[in-house]
Formats: C-alpha cells, sequence, structure tokens
C-alpha cells in the first residue's frame, strides 16, 4: 500500500467517525439502499419506485408518507431521532421504509377514495351505521347532519373518518408487513410502534392538557391497536374507558379482514358511537365557516387533530388529494395468504420483543406501565430475555456497510478537493514562456462524479473496451517478456553462440540473456484540445473515443496514464484545465470523467501542453509518451497563427530533450495543419477500426 493509499484509508477512517446522521441518512448510498427493500417487496423494479429522505426536526414535520412512486421519508422525525443509538435510528427508518411500503401493498387506494369522497358528500360508504343499543339514537342524529348536507357536520365527519380508518388501516398493514416480511421491516415496524406508543402522554395527561374528547379517544383506540393496553398510569375509570370497551369488538374484527370495507365498516360505527364526542368539533367548525373560507377551515381542524391524535398522517380527502395505487404484488399475496389479525396478547409480546431489541442497544429507555382495558388490571410489563431476534442478522452490516461508502465517499471527495489544491499549485509554479505571460491557468477536476456520467459511460464503453482488450492481448505479451526476461535469440551480434542456429544465412548466430525487470518503462499522458472547433465533424467525439480506449487499456496493463483537456475560459485570456485522469488518482471514477469532455470556447494550445509536458517528466518511467488529439488550430486572444505554431514547436523540442515523446493525434483533414505544427509524425484516429492497430505499433515502439 503506497503512501497515497495510506493517506485515503486514514481519511475514511476519519470520516466514519464524524459523519452525522444527516450525512449518512440523506445520502444517495442509504437511499438506494431503502429504495432496494421497497422495491423488492413490491415488484416494482420497471416502473421506479424510490424512496427519498429529508431532514427536518421541527415539531410539526411530516413523518413518512408515499404518492405512489416515491416514499418520502424524514430522517428528522421525532420518533427516529428519539432512540439513543445510530443502529436503532437506522431500523426506526427502515420501519417507516416498511410502513409506506405496506401501504402501496396491502391498502386498496381505490375504495378509501371512495370511502373519504362519499363522506365529503354528506354519505356513508360502504353503508351507514347502525346500533341495537343506546347508541341508534346518536346516530340517526349523525345520519341526519349527514342527510342535510350540513357543510360543518360533514367536514368534521370526513376528517374525523380519516383519523379513525387510517389507525385501523395502519395496523392491518404493518401486521401483513411483519407476517409477509419478518426481518428488517418487521424489526422496524416494531421497534416505531413501541416508541410511538411510549411517547404517548398517558390518558390523565391528555386530559389535563384539555385535548379534544375525540382526540383523547383516537389516541386510547390507537394504543389498543398498536399494543393491546393502554397507558393509565393514574388508573382513570371514567367514560373514556366505556367508550373504548364498546369501540373494541368493532375493532378486533375488522384487523382480521383483508377486505378494507371491513374497517370502513368498523370506522363508521366508531363515528357512531363517539357522536357525543364529535358534536362539539361540528360546532367548532361552524364558527370557523362563518369566518374562513372551506379550506382554511379543514386546515385549522386538522390541524388541531393532527396536533393531539399521535399517529400516523391520514391520507387527503377524497375531493382532494390523488391516492396512490395498490400495488398488482400486494393483491396476489393478499388472495393467496389470507391475514390472521394478532389477538391483543400477542400485540403485547411484540411489543416487548420490541423493549429488548432497545434494552440490549441502549439501556436506557424507561418502560411505561399499562393497563388492559377489559379487565381494568394493571399487570405491568416483564422482559422476554429468551427473545432471540428477528431472524434477519444483517441490519448492522447493512449499516456498517452503507456507513464505511458513505466515508468512503467524503473521504475520496477531499483526496480529490486535496489533489485539484496540489495540482493548482504545480501550475502556478510553472514558467510558461513570454508567449503566456501574465496568463493564468486554472485546473479543473470533479470532486465527486454525477450518476448521468456514469450511466452515459455505462450505455456507450462496451464496444470501445472490446477495442481495448484487442489493443491489450498486442501489447501484453511484451511487458510479460519485459517482467520476467528471459533468451534472446537470432542476433548478428553478441558473445555467446547458438551451435543450432549455425545454418542461418543471414548471420543471426548469436544469444543474449536479459534479466528480470521490475522498472517500469512507460507512462503515458493524454492532452485533448476541447475549443469550440473541435465540435465539427465530431472530433470531440472521437478524441472521448480514443481517451476511454486509451485510459482502459493502460489501467488494464499498469502502465501510468494521465488525461488532460484544455480550453480557455469565457470572455478572458487564460487556459483551464481539466483534469480527467491522473496518475495518483485512488478512486475508481477517472474513466467516467472522460465523459465530461466537450468541444467549449478557445485553445492556447502551448500552456496547456507545457503543464501536462511537465506533469509527465515528474514520472519515474524510462518512457514517456505524450499524446496530442487537436485540431490545429491554436486560437487565443494574442495567441493564434505562425507564432502560435512556433511556440508549440519549441515546447515539443524542449521537452524532447527531457525525455519526452511528443505524437500528434490528428482527425481527418486536420494531418496537414499538424504536420506542419509538429513536423513528424501523426496517428490517424479518424477510423477507430484501425486504432488498436495504430496504437499498438506507437506504444510498442516505445516498450522495446
Amino acid at each position: 500500500m503506497n503512501s497515497n493509499q495510506k493517506k485515503l484509508q486514514q481519511m475514511i477512517k476519519d470520516q466514519t467517525l464524524t459523519l452525522t446522521d444527516e450525512e449518512l441518512f440523506l445520502s444517495s448510498a442509504y437511499q438506494k439502499y431503502l429504495s432496494s427493500m421497497a422495491k423488492a417487496a413490491t415488484g416494482r423494479y420497471r416502473q421506479g419506485l424510490q424512496t427519498l429522505m429529508e431532514w427536518d426536526t421541527s415539531s410539526g414535520a411530516d413523518v413518512a408518507y408515499t404518492d405512489n412512486y416515491k416514499i418520502h421519508i424524514n430522517a428528522g422525525n421525532h420518533i427516529t431521532q428519539s432512540f439513543p443509538s445510530r443502529m436503532l435510528r437506522s431500523e426506526s427508518l427502515a420501519g417507516l421504509n416498511g410502513h409506506e411500503t405496506a401501504h402501496l401493498l396491502f391498502t386498496d387506494f381505490t375504495t378509501l377514495g371512495l370511502y373519504l369522497g362519499s363522506m365529503d358528500n354528506g354519505a356513508f360508504y360502504p353503508e351507514p351505521p347502525s346500533f341495537d343499543d343506546q347508541y341508534q339514537t346518536g346516530c340517526e342524529e349523525m345520519l341526519e347532519a349527514m342527510q342535510e348536507k350540513d357543510k360543518a357536520a360533514c367536514l368534521t365527519l370526513s376528517r374525523c373518518a380519516s383519523h379513525i380508518s387510517n389507525i385501523l388501516e395502519d395496523i392491518y398493514i404493518e401486521a401483513r408487513m411483519c407476517e409477509a416480511f419478518p426481518g428488517t421491516f418487521k424489526q422496524g415496524i416494531e421497534l416505531n410502534s413501541m416508541r410511538m406508543n411510549e411517547l404517548m402522554p398517558s390518558l390523565q395527561s391528555q386530559i389535563d392538557k384539555e385535548y379534544s374528547d375525540f382526540s383523547i379517544m383516537a389516541n386510547l383506540l390507537l394504543q389498543y391497536c398498536r399494543a393491546g393496553t393502554i397507558n393509565n398510569l393514574n388508573g382513570y375509570t371514567g367514560p373514556y374507558l366505556d367508550y373504548l370497551e364498546d369501540c373494541v369488538p368493532y375493532v378486533e374484527e375488522s384487523l382480521y379482514s383483508d377486505d378494507m370495507k371491513d374497517r370502513l365498516h368498523a370506522a363508521n360505527h366508531i363515528l357512531g358511537i363517539l357522536w357525543e364526542y364529535i358534536k362539539p368539533l361540528i360546532e367548532d367548525t361552524r364558527e370557523k365557516l362563518q369566518n374562513t373560507s372551506e379550506d382554511e377551515a379543514e386546515q385549522l381542524l386538522e390541524g388541531m387533530l393532527g396536533s393531539q391524535i399521535h399517529g400516523g398522517t391520514p391520507l387527503p380527502s377524497g375531493k382532494g388529494g390523488n391516492l396512490p395505487k395498490q400495488a398488482d404484488e400486494g393483491k396476489e399475496m393478499q388472495k393467496a395468504n389470507p391475514f390472521t389479525a394478532l389477538p391483543p396478547q400477542e400485540r403485547q409480546n411484540a411489543m416487548l420483543n420490541a423493549k429488548d431489541v432497545v434494552a440490549e442497544e441502549g439501556n436506557r429507555i424507561q418502560l411505561a406501565k399499562t393497563s388492559t382495558i377489559l379487565d381494568g388490571n394493571n399487570p405491568g410489563i416483564t422482559y422476554n430475555h429468551q427473545y432471540l431476534g428477528s431472524g434477519y442478522e444483517k441490519s448492522a452490516s447493512d449499516l456498517f456497510r452503507i456507513l464505511n461508502s458513505v466515508a468512503t465517499a467524503k473521504a475520496e471527495e477531499q483526496y480529490q478537493q486535496e489533489m485539484t489544491e496540489e495540482l493548482q499549485k504545480a501550475a502556478n509554479d510553472i514558467h510558461y514562456g513570454n508567449a503566456h505571460a501574465g496568463i493564468h491557468v486554472t485546473v479543473n477536476r470533479m470532486c465527486s462524479v454525477p450518476d448521468y456520467l456514469i450511466q452515459s459511460y455505462q450505455s456507450i464503453a462496451p464496444p470501445l473496451l472490446r477495442v481495448s482488450k484487442r489493443l491489450q492481448k498486442t501489447i501484453a505479451p511484451l511487458l510479460k517478456e519485459e517482467s520476467e526476461g528471459g533468451k534472446l535469440k537470432n542476433l548478428q551480434f553478441g558473445k555467446r553462440l547458438d551451435t543450432r542456429a549455425l545454418h542461418h544465412e543471414d548471420g543471426t548466430f548469436f544469444t543474449r540473456t536479459r534479466l528480470p525487470s521490475e522498472e517500469q518503462k512507460l507512462a503515458v499522458g493524454l492532452l485533448i484540445d476541447e475549443s469550440g472547433s473541435m465540435s465539427c465533424a465530431d472530433r470531440i467525439t472521437y478524441a472521448r473515443m480514443t481517451a476511454i480506449v486509451l485510459y482502459d487499456f493502460c489501467q488494464s496493463l499498469q502502465i501510468p496514464v494521465t488525461i488532460y483537456g484544455h480550453t480557455t475560459p469565457d470572455c478572458e485570456a487564460g487556459v483551464a484545465l481539466y483534469s480527467y485522469a491522473e496518475f495518483d488518482s485512488l478512486d475508481t471514477s477517472d474513466r467516467y470523467r472522460l465523459m465530461d469532455m466537450s468541444a467549449r470556447n478557445g485553445n492556447r494550445d502551448g500552456a496547456a501542453l507545457r503543464y501536462v509536458a511537465e506533469h509527465l517528466s515528474k514520472r519515474p518511467e524510462t518512457q514517456k509518451l505524450l499524446i496530442i488529439i487537436s485540431d490545429g488550430q491554436p486560437a487565443d486572444y494574442g495567441y493564434y497563427g505562425t507564432e502560435a505554431e512556433a511556440d508549440l514547436r519549441g515546447i515539443k523540442k524542449e521537452y524532447s530533450k527531457k525525455g519526452i515523446i511528443l505524437f500528434a493525434a490528428a482527425i481527418g483533414s486536420d494531418k496537414e495543419n499538424i504536420k506542419r505544427i509538429y513536423q513528424d509524425g501523426f496517428l490517424d484516429i479518424t477510423k477507430l477500426e484501425k486504432l488498436p492497430k495504430n496504437m499498438a505499433l506507437l506504444v510498442k515502439q516505445y516498450l522495446k
């Protein structure tokens, strides 16, 4: 491992220790990790389902939601950030990802949209509720208000129905998800459920904070649905528990059904049971409608309910939002595997298992005592120390792998920045000659490569890499012979006579033994003109193709190579150099940087040529080959014509004395210009199919 590699490894370690949650969870690597999980579960590889991460730590920020094509998760949400370790926070995000994926798989959004839309228009879907007990009178009053199209009643019942149906649907889809995917998804979902229950204010606390009666009941329903218990530390025995007990049969019956209509049927009956608690909200909404628009009144109502009900964000009303569609994969799973919901005791056990995970990770989260609803006892909670986990053993290694990937990317970016600074310093130290007095040289190098360049390279590279492979087959034997040594035969002069060659008529009777050589013989530099005129006749395209072939060829045969492009800055004299491949680059992205090559402005060839020649001259190899691809037309402010061509010939002569062999490559009609400037051989790269043969002859000449 050379010094640069050691430096990079240390930078990666440093980045791993200092990487923040925001940097890790918002990284493309982590988003791809969650996206791959969602795609695998839904079968949406072709539809482009993505998980997008956001960071918002404000109290009212969304936690997670889906629009069918993307899953949006706020990594800074209060639930995730309440966990004591990064591992648990990552599992929490995986759980949120699993929850939204479960909606795509198991929620019948078409039916849900019909339900909420009907409620907005004064009708119950799939059918109105009815009772044979004390709730029938209130139910009739509720139905009458809906039939009269009372705007305040319809609006309030719609939002209340959205929260109740959302609670039931959340529990159903999470239970189905945990059954279908008992690994990371299950562990994350149960972990979040446990934390949300712990963060839920106690019943007495909600009363003291003057939550609305409906909000308190919604929170009790949510606690019971999630864990089979409620947080009743103060031993409350009032009407809230009576209402909850009457709601429980509808809840339990609906959680067992794969038909969403059964949960909507249950939600309608729960609205009937809670009618007395909904009426005050209707009156409050009616007052708001007198002073504001319907949309503003709805927003105010939803804002109040959203701040008091500690569950997931309900989906938009039927009149407003665009609801997602259920994934076909989920429909098939529902048909093939009918679901059996967990009874209350097993839901309590699931919460205990999640608490065990937290205790093992942080040992700092206190358990809250709970009370069973139906018998009024307060049995507390006991640890299940025999819990062996969810069965997925790679969640930690997944996070560490992503953490290392993100740290590596940041370290490589930092390394590239430092390399660019060193290259710029080297550029500043070069004396470019009188022809370039007062000219500033700027070195440009991308610290990180955008995905579109990677994709572009992967789409066009295969045929070019085949050209490189053919070129390698020609040169590889020479390099092998050089490194391994061997006997040279059929020589005309020498100290050792080969008696078996005495019959040769041309006098090749001698042999010589060549010792193995570990010394690298050749370093290659490529300088490409990126002036605007290179756009004509696809010159820049051929140059880019040649660069791709040459880079792959040199990398495969471990020949040091550097590749630069050059042009002039916008509207001023100077030189803009573009570093695509460096001798000491340790990342694997140089090949993708080549795709950024393009025809730009003018070209001050002399300064660019001197910089790359100087860069190459510092290499330890015995042979240094510098190839120039240009249209042979230097053009910049005060730099053109015969004086510019003379400058180029002078630079070539100067560096040839330093052991640098300069070779100009011409494209098509530029041959005469190139011959006139550089006065000796050139490589015609107009026809790509001739490149392997011509390049082989050129490189072979300097490997001998």
